[in-house]
């Protein structure tokens, strides 16, 4: 069967050089065709002749330049197979010649055998062996040298003469940092013209300091646009060799097929050394270079092209840094979601007087340049008048209870959390207490965290940066009395308005309010200010000759109205809630007539009083000056 088909080639192989002889020739283009056809199947013809003799051929002499016979002719056979070779047109195999020795000599390179002299002798017999005639099955490492073999598939234009064109491609960065791997430090295109091109070599000018290779880089890969690492090296005084006052690297062993009129990208990566010294680091910058006709492709012809022409042409510089991990900040702010400055009734425990996980503070933590281990945590909690205390306190993140700690002169202590924060990632941590001992008397609690009480870790264990700090508002504790929840708030413009005004300004808040731990009394309009306002200019609180007045009704339901004493308005029962929406109006003209003005004005909600019996009067002022509790701007024309 092999032989029929070799009988049929041959004779498809003579008819087309019986008619090529005597064809017209049309043109040179034509003729060139024509003739890589027949290369094309002579080719076909020599490989089925020698295909099962390849395989069993056994190499029992030392092959080198000079040398025929059926070993040479399966020699070459696999070399062609695997890329290494490319056989001119109308050259015959059997013979061992300069280009056979080339070949070879690639081979070796690739397989480990040295010296790669393209002497085929007992070393590379072995080698040959023991990879089972298929030199690329797998890749291959050698004195710090790596290669992949092949890709790109093989030549499609024998006895094609060919341009090889090489230009600088970009790269993206400018700046690596210790420990890098696989960074881009150099890019081209290489296009091929004409013919189909066998990339087989590329050769780099690391500069003249040996700096370079020995401080800085620890390896280079030649890697494709499609991600194959084609060869690659460990930078040593054996793979770079010094060629007058410069330095080389030579990367391989491999071949990459670039079609003929198409172009491919190849990127130079490397790996940085772990530790560079401060010097080398701070004051130095590194360049590599495609070296003066440092890519080498063979064409259809068999014919080495080289490019570019000046060493100058592909080049990049390159700039470096202490490794990310070493550089890894960690960076602390007041949450978005921290309580405003509100009050708090503690009205659990067998006294009355407790209150559980009480939200005191939420911060924000920010990792940048590594993952960043947060061991410990100091957190201060301060306290003023009044008998309520903060004891056990507690450290939430993400909704998870990550540590507890017993307040002790003002200061939790969180040990051994081993939190660890990704790498650009801001964590959200909240602070709680247990609320004890409170009473009538309002006491102030606020708690802080500070950056030195932060514990820390990058990814290598070493300190981290910390800058930053977070403080919540005051959060007033009692045992008794109501709390305040403001639902709206809104101011409108009107033209006109009472006292002959040509303007005023209307105030809505909307409130809730929830009698917690005993009874609450609120006093009547005629009372006086149950509700106190105060105007903002800039956000500044100013004094207007400008009347106003006060005004909000009795809620519909929550309330008691019945058997209160005079002055008393309404009585929220202990655990109801009610909700009181309250207006407070201005005049835009000053008492003298002129106008208030063009400036922008907000209202906001200063004081409430209450009572817990009736007869006493407490004032809760927690919202004043507070933006939380202040109405948007309005301009008054």
């Amino acid at each position: 069967m092999i032989k029929s088909r070799i009988a049929r080639f041959a004779g498809i192989a003579a008819g087309a050089a019986f008619a090529l002889s005597f064809a017209p020739v049309a043109g040179a283009q034509t003729v060139a065709q024509l003739q890589a056809q027949l290369a094309t199947l002579m080719a076909q013809i020599q490989a089925l002749q020698g295909g099962s003799a390849s395989a069993s051929v056994s190499f029992t002499r030392d092959l080198t330049v000079g040398s025929t016979g059926a070993d040479v002719t399966a020699l070459q056979q696999v070399l062609v197979s695997k890329g290494f070779l490319t056989i001119p047109a109308g050259t015959a195999y059997g013979y061992f010649g300069g280009l056979t020795k080339a070949a070879v000599a690639r081979w070796q390179a690739s397989a480990g055998v040295t010296p790669a002299a393209g002497y085929f002798g007992p070393r590379s017999r072995a080698a040959w062996a023991a990879t089972m005639g298929n030199p690329t099955s797998g890749n291959t490492t050698t004195g710090g040298t790596v290669s992949t073999g092949n890709t790109g598939g093989a030549i499609t234009t024998p006895g094609v003469e060919g341009t090889l064109s090489v230009t600088s491609a970009p790269v993206s960065t400018g700046t690596l940092f210790e420990g890098n791997k696989n960074a881009t430090i150099l890019a081209f295109k290489a296009k091929a013209q004409t013919s189909d091109i066998a990339v087989q070599r590329v050769k780099l000018d690391l500069g003249t300091a040996t700096t370079i290779y020995n401080k800085i880089y620890s390896k280079m890969s030649l890697v494709d646009e499609a991600g194959n690492t084609l060869a690659s090296a460990n930078l040593n005084s054996t793979s770079v060799v010094k060629d007058g006052s410069n330095y080389y690297l030579t990367l391989s062993g491999f071949s990459s097929v670039i079609p003929h009129d198409t172009t491919k990208t190849y990127s130079i990566k490397a790996d940085v050394r772990d530790n560079i010294d401060s010097t080398d680091i701070d004051t130095e910058t590194y360049t590599v270079r495609l070296a003066a006709n440092g890519v080498r492709g063979v064409d259809g012809a068999g014919i080495d092209q080289f490019s570019p022409t000046l060493a100058t042409d592909v080049t990049k510089t390159m700039s470096f840094s202490a490794a990310l991990t070493e550089s890894a900040t960690l960076t602390l702010s007041t949450g978005a979601d921290t309580p405003i400055t509100q009050e708090v009734v503690a009205s659990e425990g067998a006294n009355n007087n407790e209150l559980d996980k009480v939200t005191l503070l939420t911060f924000d933590v920010r990792a940048t340049k590594d993952n960043v281990l947060l061991t410990d945590l100091v957190a201060t909690v301060t306290r003023a008048a009044g008998a309520a205390t903060a004891s056990s306190t507690y450290l939430y993140v993400d909704g998870n209870q990550i540590g507890s700690a017993s307040l002790t002169t003002s200061t939790a202590t969180f040990s051994d959390i081993d939190y660890t924060i990704p790498k650009d990632t801001t964590k959200t941590f909240t602070l709680k207490a247990d609320i004890r001992s409170a009473n009538t008397t309002q006491t102030t609690i606020v708690a802080s965290v500070a950056n030195s009480g932060l514990t820390a870790e990058n990814s290598v264990g070493d300190s981290v940066s910390k800058s930053g700090s977070a403080t919540g508002n005051n959060i007033l504790v009692r045992s008794d009395g109501p709390v305040f929840t403001l639902v709206s708030k809104s101011i409108t413009y009107t033209a006109g308005g009472f006292s002959g005004a040509t303007s005023t300004a209307k105030a809505t808040f909307v409130l809730n309010i929830k009698a917690v731990g005993n009874d609450v009394y609120f006093g009547t309009q005629a009372a006086s200010s149950t509700f106190g306002f105060g105007v903002y200019k800039a956000a500044t609180l100013t004094t207007l000759n400008v009347s106003s007045s006060t005004s909000w009704s009795v809620p519909a339901s929550g309330v008691v109205t019945s058997g209160l004493s005079t002055g008393q308005a309404f009585k929220i029962s202990e655990g109801q809630t009610a909700t009181v929406s309250v207006d407070f109006i201005f005049e835009g003209r000053q008492a003298t007539g002129a106008l208030v003005g063009t400036d922008a004005y907000a209202v906001g909600l200063e004081s409430i009083k209450w009572s817990l019996t009736g007869n006493d009067t407490t004032s809760s002022t927690f919202m004043a000056g507070r933006s939380e509790w202040r109405t948007s701007t309005v301009t008054m024309p």
